[in-house]
C-alpha cells in the first residue's frame, strides 16, 4: 500500500515511509532489509563454512534458481545476489553457495508482453550479475529431446503403439509442446500439463549442473493458491511433499519467499529498479467467470485478500505446512507429473468404482471369481488421479478401455 501523506518509518524512526505493508509504514531501506531478512531466515544453512581442521573454506554447494521472470522470482534473484555480495565481502571473496539461474522459454506457447525475447532478457541479466551467477535459457520444447519424455505422451511408457496420446506424431524430433497442448481441450488441464513440463526441465537442468538445491520464487500468496488448487485438482495428497522444503527427485527444494506476499515482491522490484526485467508469459484469463481456470479464480481471490487481510493467506500456507507427508516414500511414481502417488493403477481404480458385469452366482467357486477379478488386467504405467483428470478426453487408453460403449450398454437391456 503506497502512502498518500508523509509518515515516519516505524523501523528506523528517521526516514519518511514510502510504503505500508501489513499495516506497518516502511522507508525504502527498511523495507528492503525486511524482505531480505525473511529470505535469509529460510536459507540460514547456506553460509560460508570452514573446515575445522584446516580453517579453509569448504567447497560451496551449487544452487539453481528457477527464474520465471515474474516479480517474485526476480526479487529472489536480487536477494540471492545481495547475499553473495555480503558473504564475499565478509569472508575474503568466499561465498556460501554457487548460484545458477535457469529460465524455461515458453515463447512458442505464449507471448511475452515485454517485446523482447526471453533469451535477450536473460542476456541482460547475465551482464548485470555475471560476477555472481550463471544464467541459462532453456526452450520449453527441449522436454521432447529426451525419448523417455516423448514416450510419456506418445505411448505412456508402453511399447504398445496402439496406446497413443499423439497417434499422428512419430519419434522424429519434431514434437513440440503446442502439439501436446492442442490435444487437451480443457484450459485448466493445459496449464497443468505445461507446469509439469516446466518443472521437469528445471529438474533436468539441476541434475546436469550437479546442483544440490533448487530455490523457487513462489511467494506466500502463490503457495496459498497452489494449496487450494492442488486440492481442487485431486492432488491434495502431494501438498506437503510439493510445497514444503525438502527432497524431491533427489534434490533439495526451498521456497525462500514463503513469508513474503506477492504485493511485497512487486513493490521490492520497483524500489530496486529491476521491474524492467519482468516478462511473464501473457496468459490472459477469460472475462467470463465460468470459463476461468481454477488458478485464475484463486489468483483473483487472494489478490483481493492479501493486502487487507494477509493473515488469511498466511493461515492457508501454515496449515499446509503442518500436513504430514505420506507420499515421499511411495514406490509408485506418476508417469506424467513424476510425483509419488498412492493411487491404484488407472484400470484397477476404474474397475473398483464401476460395475460392468452382473454379480457372480452364490455357487461360483473362488477360483472362478479370481479368474474374473481385476488381477488379470494388463499392467499399465502408473498415473496419479490428478493427471488422470487433467488428461480426460485426450485419447488416453485407460479411460476408454474400461468403459462400455453405448451399444454395449443398450444391448444389456434388449429383450430376446
Amino acid at each position: 500500500m503506497t502512502l498518500e501523506a508523509e509518515t515516519q518509518c516505524r523501523r528506523c524512526k528517521k526516514n519518511a515511509a514510502t510504503y505500508i505493508s501489513r499495516k506497518e509504514p516502511f522507508c525504502k531501506d527498511c523495507f528492503v532489509r525486511f524482505l531480505r531478512g525473511k529470505q535469509r531466515k529460510q536459507m540460514a544453512d547456506y553460509k560460508v563454512c570452514y573446515d575445522p581442521s584446516t580453517s579453509t573454506p569448504q567447497i560451496p554447494p551449487k544452487i539453481l534458481l528457477a527464474l520465471s521472470l515474474s516479480e517474485s522470482s526476480l526479487s529472489l534473484l536480487e536477494m540471492l545476489v545481495s547475499l553473495l555480495h555480503e558473504q564475499r565481502k565478509m569472508h575474503r571473496g568466499n561465498s556460501g553457495f554457487e548460484l545458477f539461474v535457469v529460465h524455461v522459454d515458453q515463447s512458442n506457447v505464449y507471448t511475452y508482453p515485454s517485446g523482447m525475447e526471453p533469451a535477450t532478457i536473460l542476456e541482460n541479466i547475465r551482464q548485470i550479475y555475471s560476477d555472481t551467477c550463471t544464467t541459462l535459457c532453456t526452450p520449453v520444447d527441449d522436454f521432447f529431446t529426451d525419448t523417455r519424455s516423448v514416450l510419456h505422451f506418445m505411448h505412456n511408457g508402453s511399447d504398445i503403439a496402439d496406446y497413443s496420446f499423439l497417434a499422428d506424431l512419430t519419434l522424429d524430433g519434431k514434437i513440440t509442446v503446442p502439439d501436446v497442448l492442442a490435444n487437451i481441450r480443457d484450459r485448466t488441464s493445459k496449464l497443468d500439463i505445461l507446469q509439469t513440463i516446466r518443472e521437469a526441465l528445471v529438474f533436468n537442468a539441476a541434475k546436469e549442473l550437479h546442483c544440490t538445491t533448487i530455490v523457487w520464487g513462489d511467494t506466500m500468496s502463490r503457495l496459498a493458491e497452489k494449496t487450494l488448487s492442488l486440492t481442487a485438482k485431486g492432488r491434495g495428497s502431494v501438498i506437503p511433499y510439493l510445497l514444503s522444503d525438502g527432497f524431491r527427485n533427489g534434490i533439495y527444494n526451498i521456497y525462500p519467499l514463503r513469508e513474503v506476499l506477492r504485493a511485497e515482491a512487486e513493490e521490492y522490484v520497483k524500489m530496486l529498479d529491476i521491474s524492467k526485467y519482468v516478462s511473464k508469459p501473457s496468459i490472459k484469463a477469460p472475462n467470463v467467470l465460468r470459463m476461468m481456470t481454477i488458478d485464475d479464480l484463486l489468483a483473483n481471490y487472494f489478490a483481493d485478500f492479501e493486502t487487507g487481510f494477509p493473515s488469511i493467506v498466511s493461515t492457508v500456507v501454515r496449515t499446509a505446512a503442518k500436513l504430514t507427508d505420506k507420499v515421499a516414500d511411495a514406490s509408485n511414481i506418476c508417469a506424467l507429473c513424476g510425483l509419488p502417488c498412492v493411487d491404484k493403477s488407472p484400470e484397477r481404480w476404474l474397475q473398483d468404482i464401476t460395475v460392468n458385469q452382473s454379480a457372480p452366482s452364490f455357487d461360483a467357486t473362488s477360483d472362478d471369481q479370481d479368474d474374473a477379478g481385476p488381477e488379470k488386467l494388463v499392467p499399465r504405467p502408473m498415473i496419479c488421479y490428478g493427471c488422470l483428470v487433467a488428461t480426460t478426453g485426450a485419447s488416453f487408453p485407460w479411460i476408454s478401455m474400461l468403459r462400455n460403449s453405448k451399444e454395449e450398454v443398450l444391448d444389456e437391456y434388449e429383450l430376446h
